[in-house]
């Protein structure tokens, strides 16, 4: 069982920083844990 954290907002409102510093907490504690960003180009959906 997992838990997905989605981090939604504007440009510049910060998701990076949040995103950053809740894996520093993850990885701190040991806890695995996978990032994801989307829209992700480089996929083979990306290009339809």
């Amino acid at each position: 069982m997992g838990i997905l954290i989605a981090i939604e907002g504007l440009d510049g409102s910060g998701k990076g920083t949040q995103t950053k510093r809740i894996c520093e907490r993850l990885k701190a504690k040991q806890l695995p844990f996978k990032t994801v960003s989307f829209p992700n180009y480089d996929s083979p959906a990306a290009s339809l």
